[in-house]
């Protein structure tokens, strides 16, 4: 196809669809739904790098204290990632320790899982002391 051709082709396909719009309202209507669609959808999404950013800065051998944002427990598995809600047996032999706010913890290293960050400590007071095990980053509280 020469060039002359393809601008024709180009030409009669906007023609036609220009003509649908004319003469079939719903699929004007359609268009601009798609059009919202599409606007709301990328003004929603935040526009971020689409990771979790979690502001408490910790390095290896920092002295932490544990604390859930949700005034919950601190949950200590043996290895990060996403702590089960359930009660099955096999959760519980992932579990390592449960601890309540206020417990003071040394860390040991931090990796991101998925979008995640953990943070793997050493319990140094409370029911927990002297175990280790990984808790979410946002359950991580600067000094004492």
């Amino acid at each position: 196809m020469s060039e002359g051709n393809n601008k024709a082709a180009a030409g009669n396909a906007v023609q036609n669809i220009v003509n649908t719009l004319k003469n079939n309202p719903k699929a004007l209507y359609v268009l601009i739904g798609a059009a919202a669609v599409v606007f709301l959808v990328t003004g929603l999404s935040g526009g971020g790098s689409g990771q979790v950013e979690v502001k408490t800065a910790v390095s290896s051998g920092q002295s932490i204290t544990l604390e859930n944002p949700n005034g919950g427990n601190s949950h200590l598995t043996i290895s990060p990632g996403l702590v089960s809600a359930s009660d099955s047996e096999e959760d519980s032999e992932s579990n390592v320790c449960t601890a309540p706010a206020g417990t003071q913890a040394t860390v040991e290293e931090e990796q991101v899982v998925g979008l995640l960050p953990f943070v793997k400590v050493k319990v140094t007071s409370g029911d927990c002391q002297g175990k280790t095990g990984w808790t979410s980053k946002i359950n991580v509280k600067s000094g004492k």
